[in-house]
């Protein structure tokens, strides 16, 4: 129904799929990232090249002195701590561009953002208990708290690689629509995109959006660029949410309002059987939702064929595979 996605900008750990950097001249091969490339320009960053270690290198490990962490050679006990605190403040420094997302390494003692190890020495010995953030992945979440962050590993997981390209396009969508609204001095594009947006963010976080409506009121004249920041905030807000299936009956039987007037009877019936039947866990949200997508083409509704719930990211890029947790 659109094919106007704007096209996310993503920071990525360059092992992944990129270049052939890992500690042992490796690269990760990534089926998601390899479809990826078409639709989102990426960042590269490899920190332990960035320092100046080699290709093949011998691997790094996190050492916890007391409340301090260091960053060394696993054997030879070589210490890279300074180096990296460098690099890492020059990195973010010369980052003109600006960034819609993040995927890092996961695991790595470099870039991973919750589950790497650290090791009470160096040399053949055991972690210490319990994981950590990466020397950079901690850098990295604590300058991109309002974008979309995710290693590789959990993206593997379908709901959760589902809710990150949602919210690498939406946010990539933002983007550009506050480019708009600082370029021609008015709001209309963030309205625009406030509304496109209505029924994604209702299965989402009903309380957001009616403040996101708020902010787009704007009762207090602020300026532009205080309202573009006050509805940003909001944004994590829905990122950060998993729809339920509470929430997502409510926003498909809004829906499904817009068609009451035009179905049969058999239709109506037949579409409430199948909403029972998602909640019941017996089919999938997006069973449902392509049967009301269906009805927006058959009855040309002018207002619900803008809707981005029906066009989250591009179609390409869905992957039925899952980790091992369960499909939705």
């Amino acid at each position: 129904m659109q094919n106007d996605l704007a096209r996310p900008k993503i920071l990525i750990s360059a092992c992944l799929e990129f270049n052939k950097c890992r500690y042992d001249g490796s690269v990760v091969p990534s089926t998601l990232i390899e479809k990826l490339v078409e639709y989102v320009d990426f960042i590269e960053v490899c920190p332990e090249v960035g320092i100046g270690l080699p290709i093949p290198r011998e691997a790094v490990r996190l050492i916890q002195i007391g409340d301090s962490i260091r960053f060394v050679e696993s054997y030879s006990g070589t210490d890279h701590t300074e180096e990296m605190d460098a690099f890492i403040d020059t990195f973010f420094k010369s980052l003109k561009t600006p960034i819609d997302g993040v995927i890092m390494k996961c695991k790595s003692p470099t870039c991973g953002l919750k589950d790497a190890k650290t090791y009470p020495g160096v040399g053949k010995m055991g972690a210490n208990p319990g994981k950590t953030e990466g020397y950079f992945g901690r850098v990295v979440s604590e300058k991109f708290k309002g974008i979309p962050v995710e290693d590789d590993g959990r993206l593997k997981h379908y709901n959760i690689r589902e809710q990150f390209l949602m919210s690498i396009f939406i946010q990539a969508e933002f983007r550009e629509v506050s480019d708009r609204v600082k370029s021609t001095g008015k709001l209309k594009a963030l309205v625009e995109f406030h509304t496109r947006h209505k029924y994604l963010f209702m299965a989402y976080q009903q309380k957001t959006l009616t403040e996101m409506g708020r902010v787009l009121a704007n009762h207090d004249h602020l300026s532009l660029e205080d309202v573009l920041s006050q509805y940003g905030a909001l944004l994590p807000f829905i990122y950060n949410a998993a729809p339920s299936h509470g929430k997502n009956t409510n926003m498909l039987l809004h829906l499904f309002g817009y068609f009451k007037k035009d179905l049969s009877d058999h239709e109506k019936a037949f579409f409430l059987d199948q909403l029972a039947l998602y909640q019941n866990r017996k089919i999938p949200f997006s069973t449902v939702l392509m049967l009301i997508k269906a009805w927006v083409i058959r009855f040309d509704e002018p207002y619900l064929k803008t809707q981005r719930i029906f066009d989250l990211f591009p179609v390409e890029l869905i992957e039925l595979t899952d980790s091992g947790k369960g499909l939705p």
